[in-house]
């Protein structure tokens, strides 16, 4: 018997909307056949950070639509979360902290050092801090792992305000920080959630390096890599208002899955179709949107999963 195929699994940004794509991209793919949990490896950035550290808690990927939705849960799910407050929803309107940008000194470390500063970057130190806290935010995902770190890969990816650069928890940061305040780091929107200390440091949303960061599994050997990437879209036209800012997505994300394929890894891209953002709407973080999201991208890659093709590269042996 061949061995199982080593899969990566890359659960990128989206606010509100994106946690409850992820959820309707699990829960399809768990009752198809493959459980996410077993992945080789988990990358998690802002919203699929929460996604990601749920996941490596061993929360049931059959129960994410449920969860998203306020429905009945299996019991082990029911078991995992029990006692864990609800996550807080936070208000559609951002509030900076006021006191000027973040950290405007990465705009000169852009100009003494082209290329190793990217955009976002520089970006997020010019804005204003925000002052709300993302630890309200993730609510008690930081309790299900405690002040240890999963035994299985799990990256999630944040921005050092220091010098703009990323961070991968999990991979390369220092070992002593919680998946908990991993996450708030990861989910801290620059101008909107106020910046997370960690060792000294501060610490913003992983999407402003990358809205899915899939760069990193490259040169991994793995079989297969797939990308559930709830900003991107599956056409690079459409008449919506965040069209711009989905296809400069989709333009990273290609950017990086070809230097994954490059590596020798095939990558597949689960974009949100026409019908799905019909239901997501353009704004990320209205919190009523989430059950209709998760069961119409449930609906949508369950469609996709018809013709047993994805499902068999997740699944057979090599």
């Amino acid at each position: 018997m061949g061995a199982v195929p080593r899969v990566g699994l890359v659960l990128g940004s989206g606010g509100l909307a994106g946690t409850a794509f992820h959820a309707g991209v699990l829960t399809a793919l768990a009752e198809a056949g493959w459980d996410a949990r077993r992945a080789d490896v988990v990358v998690g950035t802002s919203a699929g950070s929460t996604s990601a550290a749920l996941l490596r808690a061993g929360f049931p990927p059959e129960d994410y639509v449920a969860r998203v939705a306020g429905a009945p849960m299996s019991a082990e799910g029911e078991r995992l979360l029990a006692g864990m407050p609800q996550l807080v929803t936070p208000p559609a309107v951002p509030r900076s902290g006021g006191r000027g940008p973040a950290a405007a000194h990465l705009a000169l470390h852009a100009v003494r050092r082209p290329g190793r500063v990217r955009v976002g970057a520089v970006a997020a130190g010019l804005l204003p801090a925000g002052s709300r806290p993302t630890a309200d935010l993730v609510g008690g995902l930081g309790r299900l792992h405690g002040d240890g770190w999963p035994a299985e890969p799990l990256w999630i990816c944040a921005v050092r305000l220091s010098d703009g650069r990323r961070t991968v928890f999990g991979r390369d940061a220092d070992a002593t920080v919680t998946v908990g305040e991993a996450v708030a780091a990861s989910c801290a929107i620059p101008a909107y959630f106020a910046p997370v200390p960690i060792g000294g440091a501060r610490y913003v949303d992983g999407g402003v390096h990358s809205l899915c960061n899939v760069d990193l599994l490259a040169g991994l050997g793995l079989d297969l890599v797939l990308v559930s990437a709830p900003m991107s879209t599956a056409r690079w036209w459409s008449a919506r208002p965040d069209v711009g800012v989905r296809a400069a997505v989709r333009a990273q994300l290609g950017a990086e899955v070809r230097a994954v394929r490059r590596s020798g890894t095939p990558v597949v891209v689960l974009h949100p179709t026409r019908e799905d953002l019909a239901v997501m709407g353009h704004r990320g973080m209205d919190a009523s949107r989430r059950p209709a999201i998760a069961r119409q991208v449930h609906a949508t890659v369950r469609a996709r999963l018809a013709d047993g093709d994805l499902l068999a590269r997740l699944t057979a042996s090599r």
